[in-house]
C-alpha cells in the first residue's frame, strides 16, 4: 500500500523592515583653482651683473643699467609674494662667475624666505668683468638638484614649482671666447630634465634680454639677434618665455612671471557620508555618536553612546573593538593608549581624516595625509568601513556581490553583505554632471579657468540619535545627522599622486524628512 504524506515545512524568515527616511543632497562644486598658490612655489632669480649692465666713463655712468633698476624689480617682486608661506626665493648674481648668492643654513646656495639674506645679496650687486652663461646655468643645475634631494616629502615636490628668471643684456662671453648655443641649450635642456624626472609638479626656464647696451651699427645689431636667438633657445628647452626690455626702466616681473601651478584638476572619487547611519547585514543602524559601534553595541561593551572615546585615551570605542584581539588587548573602558596625550589635553587628528593620530600610529597609516593609499577615500571612512586603508580598493569585492568594496563605501553599503534587496533598499544613488570649463577672474591677464559639476544624491538614510553628542567638533541634538561630502582631486598629470580632499558637511534632523540639502562652492573646505 502507498502512503503519500504531505508535510509542512519550516516557512521562510520574513524579511526585515524598517522605518525609513531620507534626505537628499544637490549642488555644485568646482575643481582647484590653478592660482591659488597653496603649494611650494620656488623662484630662483639669475641676475646678470657684468660689465655691460653699468660703469663710469668720464664721470658719466653708462651702460643698460647702471642704476640697478633689475636689482629693484627682483626686490619688488619677492615683496609682492614672500608674504605667501609657500614661496621662497634664490638669487645668483653673476659675471664672469656666480659671486654672490643666497645661502642656506649650511652655507650653501639655495632657497630662503628671510628677508635679511635676500636683501644681503640684492645690496651685494655691482657690474663687473664678462657674462659666463655656462657657469651660471652649472650653478643653477646644481642647486635646484641638490634642494629637490633634500626635500623630504615625496607628496611636497610633486606639487612644487620651480622657477628660473635669467636675466641678460648681452651675449655668452667668457675671456676665453663666445660660448656656443650647442653648449648653453643642452645644459638648460639638463636642468628642465633633471627636475622634470625627479617628480616635481611644474619647471619653467624663462629668460629676458635688457636692450640698451647694443650700438645702433649692424656690428651691433647682429649682436643683439644672436643674444636673442640664443635666450629663445634657453627657454624653448625649459618650457619658459623669452621677452626683451626696452629699458631699465621697464623691467618688471610681477606682471609676466606665471607663479600658478597651472594644471586642471580631475575628480577621482566622491563621498557622501553620514556618520550617523551605519549600515548592517539586513538592515541600517543608528550610530549616535559616529564612532562606528552602533548604539546598540555599545550598550553591549559598557561604552558611553555619546562619546566616541569613552575611555579618553585617544582610541575610539570602536577602533579598540575592531582592532583588538580575542583577549581584548585593547580596552574601550580603560586607559590602555601607546600614545601620550598632548599638552592641551587634546587627541589630534593632523590630516582631519577622522581618524586620530594616535590610531593612525596603531594602525600604522600616514598621520600627515587624509588618504594613506591614494586611493580616494579617507582613511577614517575606510576604518569604520570596513575596507583597509592601506590598500587601494579599485578591484577588492570583500563580499563577492559584484560590488568591488570602494563602490560599497561610496553607496554607503556593507561591504561583507552580498544581498542585492539590501543594496537596492539603502544605497546612495549619485547623478554628477559636468558643467564644463568656467572662467575666474583672479585681476591678471592671464586666463584661469576651473570645471564646474553639478551634483545630486539621493536615497542617504537619517535616523533617531541621542542629543548631546559631538562628532568631528560639532555639537549634536537629539535626532541630529552629520552628512559630509568628499571631493579627492588630483592633477590631470599626475593622477596617482596624492589627492587634495575638499569637504561640506551639513547637519540635518530627523523631523527634517524627505528634505533638499543645497551644497554650493563656497561650502567645500581645503582639508590639509
Amino acid at each position: 500500500m502507498l502512503f503519500l504524506v504531505y508535510g509542512c515545512g519550516k516557512a521562510p524568515d520574513l524579511e526585515r523592515t524598517q522605518a525609513q527616511t531620507k534626505v537628499t543632497l544637490t549642488g555644485s562644486f568646482i575643481t582647484e583653482s590653478p592660482d591659488e598658490i597653496q603649494f611650494p612655489v620656488k623662484v630662483l632669480f639669475a641676475i646678470d651683473c657684468s660689465l655691460s649692465m653699468g660703469d663710469e666713463i668720464l664721470g658719466q655712468q653708462v651702460g643698460s643699467d647702471p642704476n640697478f633698476l633689475r636689482i629693484e624689480a627682483v626686490r619688488n617682486f619677492i615683496d609682492e609674494y614672500n608674504s605667501n608661506e609657500n614661496t621662497s626665493f634664490e638669487i645668483m648674481l653673476w659675471s664672469n662667475n656666480v659671486f654672490e648668492y643666497t645661502r642656506t643654513i649650511d652655507g650653501r646656495g639655495g632657497f630662503t624666505k628671510d628677508p635679511d639674506e635676500l636683501n644681503r645679496v640684492l645690496d651685494a650687486a655691482r657690474n663687473d668683468t664678462t657674462t659666463d652663461y655656462l657657469g651660471t646655468l652649472t650653478s643653477i643645475y646644481s642647486d635646484i638638484e641638490r634642494d629637490i634631494r633634500n626635500t623630504e616629502n615625496s607628496e611636497s615636490l610633486i606639487r612644487t614649482k620651480y622657477i628660473v628668471v635669467f636675466l641678460s643684456d648681452g651675449v655668452p662671453n667668457t675671456g676665453a671666447g663666445t660660448q656656443s648655443n650647442f653648449d648653453i641649450w643642452n645644459l638648460v635642456g639638463d636642468i628642465y630634465d633633471m627636475a622634470i624626472e625627479s617628480g616635481v609638479g611644474s619647471f619653467n626656464f624663462h629668460t629676458f634680454l635688457l636692450l640698451g647696451g647694443f650700438a645702433p651699427t649692424q656690428s651691433g645689431q647682429d649682436t643683439q639677434r644672436r643674444a636673442e636667438e640664443t635666450l629663445q633657445g634657453m627657454a624653448d628647452r625649459g618650457e619658459g618665455q623669452f621677452r626683451l626690455f626696452d629699458t631699465a626702466e621697464s623691467i618688471d616681473f610681477i606682471n609676466i612671471v606665471d607663479m600658478r601651478l597651472t594644471v586642471e584638476y580631475k575628480i577621482k572619487y566622491l563621498l557622501a557620508y553620514n556618520y550617523n547611519v551605519r549600515p548592517g547585514v539586513e538592515l541600517v543602524y543608528v550610530d549616535s555618536d559616529g564612532d562606528g559601534l552602533i548604539d546598540e553595541q555599545e550598550v553591549e561593551y559598557g561604552t558611553d553612546i555619546n562619546l566616541r572615546d569613552t575611555d579618553g585615551d585617544g582610541l575610539s570605542d570602536f577602533f579598540e573593538v575592531s582592532v583588538s584581539s580575542p583577549g581584548r588587548e585593547l580596552d574601550p573602558l580603560m586607559q590602555d593608549s601607546p600614545c601620550d596625550l598632548m599638552p592641551d589635553g587634546i587627541w589630534p587628528d593632523t590630516d582631519s581624516d577622522g581618524l586620530t593620530d594616535c590610531e593612525e600610529y596603531v594602525k600604522g597609516t600616514d598621520r600627515r595625509v587624509p588618504d594613506t593609499d591614494k586611493d580616494g577615500i579617507p582613511d577614517g571612512i575606510e576604518f569604520t568601513m570596513g575596507t583597509n586603508p592601506l590598500e587601494i580598493q579599485y578591484t577588492t569585492d570583500t563580499d563577492f556581490d559584484g560590488w568591488q568594496d570602494w563602490l560599497e563605501v561610496q553607496r554607503h553599503t556593507n561591504v561583507l553583505s552580498n544581498d542585492p534587496k539590501i543594496r537596492e533598499r539603502y544605497a546612495y544613488e549619485y547623478d554628477i554632471k559636468d558643467e564644463g570649463l568656467v572662467p575666474i577672474d583672479q585681476g591678471t591677464d592671464m586666463p584661469s579657468y576651473v570645471r564646474q559639476y553639478s551634483f545630486t544624491v539621493s536615497n542617504i538614510h537619517v535616523m533617531e540619535t541621542v542629543g548631546d553628542t559631538e562628532i568631528a567638533q560639532r555639537t549634536l541634538n537629539s535626532g541630529d545627522n552629520l552628512i559630509r561630502f568628499y571631493i579627492a582631486q588630483v592633477p590631470e598629470d599626475n593622477p596617482d599622486s596624492q589627492p587634495i580632499f575638499r569637504v561640506a558637511e551639513v547637519v540635518v534632523n530627523i523631523a527634517d524628512f524627505n528634505k533638499d540639502l543645497v551644497l554650493t562652492p563656497t561650502d567645500f573646505e581645503l582639508i590639509q
